[in-house]
């Protein structure tokens, strides 16, 4: 018994979701504070995301980025990141 594959290169069956080429970003090394997190830093805007940064990332045009991600989301509670700065863990 032989398999046979046929490819035909125009055959579409839908659009491919631009989410699905999205990115995440998570704490190695200085990605996230000193790198687009970064209060006090000439270029940070009035939340202390980096401004240059950001003009760089747009510029590789992910449709979305996940925060958490990678390893860290493991261990991230969401409910760590809600209310005044100054009160959260």
């Amino acid at each position: 018994m032989k398999a046979v594959v046929t490819i035909v290169r125009n055959y579409t069956i839908g659009k491919v979701d631009d989410r699905l080429y999205g990115s995440f970003i998570e704490h190695l090394g200085r990605a996230v504070y000193g790198g687009i997190y970064e209060p006090g830093h000439p270029s940070a805007d009035e939340h202390g995301f980096r401004t240059d940064v950001i003009k760089l990332i747009r510029q590789l045009n992910i449709p979305l980025i996940r925060y958490p991600g990678g390893n860290f989301v493991s261990s991230f509670n969401w409910e760590d990141s809600v209310g005044p700065k100054d009160q959260r863990p």
